[in-house]
């Protein structure tokens, strides 16, 4: 009987049949930047769906392309499966380069992607307050060799509650993945 309440523990008994698939890491703190338009945007605003946040800058020749890429066929994939028609879902890119990547410039960056902005906002925002987020969310942008920022590629999942449950970096940032993840934190 002790090696049953070990791993009732270990398995999460009591909780959730799927919690214990995406553990809560932690909650995410709030912040307002600007988005794509030139509208202030605070993060809290979006409480109720479940986000996908990454960070990337428009002039990257590295990962952003990339992770933007990825984040648009999990977005395509998540209006497949009808996941975006009642706006539980929305993704968040929050520029790396605050001082390159004006509303202007995120605007023209979505263009080029052709991103739905009903469901994915892209924030920039004074050096000092895009900095204290990316502090927040563990993130960091320095300056390389070749001009470019060194920074790690990384997309946070946020539940309808405001609490980090995973984190995915470029490699493991598959459409299958991220769409089963969401599903799972849509069903909690």
């Amino acid at each position: 009987m002790v090696t049953f309440g070990l791993l009732a523990a270990l398995l999460g008994a009591g909780a959730p049949a799927d919690s214990w698939w995406l553990p809560v890491i932690r909650d995410v703190a709030d912040f307002t930047l600007t988005d794509q338009d030139g509208r202030p945007l605070r993060l809290s605003a979006l409480r109720g769906k479940v986000l996908l946040v990454g960070f990337v800058f428009t002039t990257c020749s590295g990962t952003c392309p990339a992770t933007t890429h990825r984040m648009a066929r999990v977005q395509a994939e998540l209006q497949q499966r009808g996941l975006f028609k009642d706006g539980k879902v929305h993704f968040v890119s929050i520029t790396l380069d605050p001082a390159r990547d004006t509303p202007e410039v995120l605007h023209g960056y979505m263009r080029l992607y052709d991103l739905d902005a009903a469901h994915w906002s892209f924030l920039t925002g004074a050096a000092d307050a895009v900095k204290r987020v990316h502090a927040d969310w563990g993130m960091w942008a320095r300056p390389a060799a070749n001009g470019q920022l060194d920074h790690p590629s990384r997309v946070y999942l946020v539940d309808p509650r405001g609490r980090l449950r995973e984190v995915y970096n470029l490699d493991f940032l598959r459409t299958p993945w991220v769409a089963e993840d969401v599903e799972r934190l849509l069903a909690e």
